[in-house]
């Protein structure tokens, strides 16, 4: 018998840096790029579609508000102290029927975050996160995203 193609929610697994979160019940992510139309003379429709370029990944990540596991704990939240100091993280979702890496976001940092209690509910939490590149199955099985080659980055003076 064929295991299920579909993946459910109870499929996935949520990682940060490699590592199993399971206080989040709900993830969602998106990427956005952006495209021009280009119109010249002598014409109503746009001639072409150019695309110019990528913008940050966007995530949003639901739970429950776990004592000794907040934000700043398990979910890449940085103090304020410490916002000089921060360092960016990764976010995976796994399949775990069958290990395969399903999405990831490279270059994470947390945006924001709130959290909240309400008579008679199980307290919620939710992480805004943006990330620099993302990549399904598909990236990831054929090597990877990211810049083409020559792209310039912050240190190499090109």
């Amino acid at each position: 018998m064929a295991q299920s193609q579909i993946l459910t929610g109870a499929r996935a697994k949520i990682l940060v840096n490699g590592k199993v979160v399971g206080l989040f019940n709900n993830c969602s992510w998106s990427v956005r790029q952006d495209k021009q139309p280009q119109f010249i003379l002598g014409r109503h429709s746009p001639a072409e579609i150019t695309p110019t370029a990528q913008e940050a990944v966007s995530m949003t990540l639901n739970g429950y508000r776990v004592i000794g596991a907040g934000p700043y704990k398990v979910g890449g939240a940085t103090m304020l102290k410490n916002l000089l100091k921060e360092e960016d993280f990764t976010v995976q979702i796994v399949d775990r029927q069958t290990g395969q890496q399903i999405f990831m976001a490279k270059g994470c940092r947390v945006q924001g975050w709130s959290s909240g209690v309400v008579a008679r509910q199980v307290s919620d939490i939710r992480l805004d996160i943006v990330g620099m590149i993302a990549e399904d199955e598909y990236g990831s099985s054929t090597g990877g995203d990211g810049e083409g080659g020559g792209a310039s980055g912050l240190l190499d003076g090109t």
